[in-house]
């Protein structure tokens, strides 16, 4: 069968049905076993081989198989089950763990429906559809845990299972963080950096005479480095510096002798490490020269500190597959995703030498209350894959 005759199997109802059981158990970053256990389920009932891979038991990962690598390339869609809690209940119109479409049809409200329950639903829907078509490669999902905190019991661990041999390292990765149906071939990355500015302390009576504001300084600096960057990436967009956090004072009647703020600056493709923190230190070096009272120090976070952007180049088999496959399935040309634009565990694979594509569905308030995805963005989610699929494998 073609790409398009396979996605025309694609089942609307099937994936509410899937992922309204995803959303229905409980799995806060920590506790996935439970979710895990659902998934292991579904796959027994739909004859899906699958294995468990996992650091800690308690916070397992899946890797779902159809076809036969030897045959070809192997293509994997990751998708991560744990979500952040839920702190605002009284906030929901239906309980976060009672999936609810909604009265026109056109959502599915849950914790985790948009972030990425649903798009997990999909991905196993696709290799359901899938199963008996003969293929020439492999199709693989990746269900993994722990990508809210960090990835390290969860993508990163499969990963490092690949590199070591003890699982097969596929050639390409979809994604399918919402994306509102554009592509992301590239993330930012990040630098985390702390600037403490130094004053004098002293008693607020001898402000004007022996005290100088640490505070008043880092304002200073605050409002020279907060400021739009005029640098664009047709795949990711424009660059961002955000001021986050900011620590002083020990009393109301003391002048602060230390103000540290901190520095989130994401970073396009074509910008390093090494040019984002240069533009900092020379706009904060500056001001030292306009203010001799103007002192800093700074630090790269160690626990933050670089993640590297990333890119798949537009030549890849797998974008150019991507972007035909949207064409064909909603007849208009593909768009970058550069709305907003956060990291996902698609920069591990990238990082790995893996081409890497992002393309999910468009949902509201991830994280927040109400979490809602749009139903018919999944359905295309899942015919894009599809068709995707067989142009790479097919």
């Amino acid at each position: 069968m073609t790409g398009a005759q396979l996605s025309d199997r694609v089942s609307r109802e099937e994936i509410i049905a899937l992922a309204s059981r995803l959303i229905a158990i409980p799995s806060t970053s920590g506790e996935e076993r439970a979710v895990m256990d659902g998934v292991i389920s579904w796959c027994n009932s739909a004859g899906l081989w699958h294995e468990v891979v996992a650091c800690d038991p308690a916070r397992p990962n899946i890797i779902v198989t159809v076809g036969n690598p030897a045959l070809g390339p192997t293509i994997v869609m990751n998708g991560h089950l744990d979500t952040v809690p839920v702190s605002d209940l009284d906030s929901w119109r239906f309980g976060p763990y009672e999936p609810t479409v909604s009265d026109d049809g056109s959502k599915l409200i849950g914790r985790g429906a948009s972030d990425m329950k649903s798009s997990v639903a999909v991905m196993l829907h696709v290799v359901d559809v899938l199963k008996a078509q003969p293929l020439n490669g492999c199709v693989q999902v990746h269900v993994v845990s722990d990508e809210e905190v960090g990835g390290r019991f969860g993508t990163i661990f499969v990963l490092d299972e690949i590199a070591s041999g003890r699982l097969l390292r596929p050639d390409f990765c979809l994604i399918g963080e919402k994306s509102d149906l554009k592509v992301r071939n590239a993330e930012r990355g990040l630098l985390a950096i702390d600037v403490t500015c130094h004053g004098r302390a002293s008693h607020t009576a001898a402000a004007r005479v022996t005290g100088v504001n640490a505070i008043v300084k880092a304002a200073k600096a605050i409002l020279a480095l907060d400021k739009d960057i005029d640098r664009f990436h047709p795949a990711v967009g424009k660059p961002v510096i955000s001021i986050n956090t900011i620590e002083a004072g020990v009393a109301h009647n003391v002048v602060p002798g230390e103000c540290t703020f901190s520095i989130d600056r994401r970073l396009i493709p074509g910008e390093t490490r090494e040019s984002a923190l240069s533009e900092i230190v020379q706009t904060l070096d500056d001001l030292a020269a306009e203010d001799s009272g103007f002192r800093y120090t700074l630090a790269i976070d160690p626990l933050q500190d670089h993640i590297p952007a990333n890119i798949t180049d537009e030549s890849s088999p797998l974008v150019q597959a991507v972007q035909q496959s949207i064409r064909d399935v909603t007849g208009t040309e593909p768009e970058y995703f550069v709305a907003w634009a956060g990291a996902t565990d698609g920069r591990f694979y990238r990082q790995a030498g893996i081409d890497t594509v992002g393309y999910g569905p468009g949902g509201e308030n991830a994280h927040g209350a109400n979490e809602a995805v749009i139903i018919d963005d999944l359905v295309t989610q899942a015919r894009v894959y599809v068709e995707t699929i067989m142009r790479v494998i097919g």
